[in-house]
């Protein structure tokens, strides 16, 4: 007798229905986590809110620990695409700016954009950092992917530092910290175009352009 394949089942409605879901626990998730912090979160609290059960979010993204850190991916990102940062468009858009104060701007609205979707997440992370063991491994994996992600900037500047490259990668690193934006927009009023002038004009200075 010949062997029979197995067909595989796939179901759009199933999948549309999936991927629904996802993004309702990390909305309700992602506003939780901002508005009572991390410790006072619960899986209960998050399905409640995104109208599911306990099981689908667990089912859709995690648990709590997961949670967060799927929840600080689509902050930084912008969406639930599995691409990094780096990857997108905007970033690749600074290596073809053909002008390096063309792609100092580009580079700041970059992190100007991160930072606006992230800072109150990053500000979760770091208040449960000293408390919660996974979330400060979070933490430490955050700061070293932002110091990843400094160099990969200035790779696509093609411009030499006005400093030692690994001063010049410590430097913007600290430029890019989502604290600054939090302090001197969510805490001293400044507005998103002024932060993002505020950080052209350091990462001008940073390469001397």
């Amino acid at each position: 007798m010949a062997d029979v394949k197995k067909r595989t089942y796939h179901s759009p409605l199933r999948t549309g229905q999936a991927e629904a879901s996802r993004a309702a626990v990390l909305r309700a998730a992602h506003e939780l986590f901002v508005d009572q912090g991390y410790g006072a979160t619960t899986i209960a609290q998050v399905a409640t809110l995104a109208g599911v059960s306990k099981p689908t979010v667990f089912a859709a993204v995690g648990n709590k620990a997961t949670l967060l850190k799927v929840v600080r991916d689509v902050a930084m990102a912008g969406d639930d695409d599995p691409r990094t940062v780096t990857e997108r468009a905007d970033v690749a858009a600074i290596a073809r700016a053909g002008d390096l104060g063309r792609a100092v701007e580009l580079t700041a609205a970059h992190i100007a954009a991160v930072n606006a979707r992230y800072h109150d997440v990053h500000e979760v992370i770091r208040g449960a950092s000293g408390t919660d063991p996974v979330v400060a491994e979070l933490w430490e994996t955050a700061e070293a992917e932002r110091h990843v992600g400094a160099g990969h900037l200035l790779a696509r500047l093609h411009a030499a530092p006005a400093l030692p490259p690994q001063h010049a990668q410590d430097r913007l690193w600290l430029l890019m910290a989502p604290d600054n934006y939090h302090r001197l927009v969510a805490q001293r009023g400044w507005t998103r175009s002024a932060y993002q002038r505020w950080l052209t004009a350091e990462i001008g200075a940073l390469l001397d352009a």
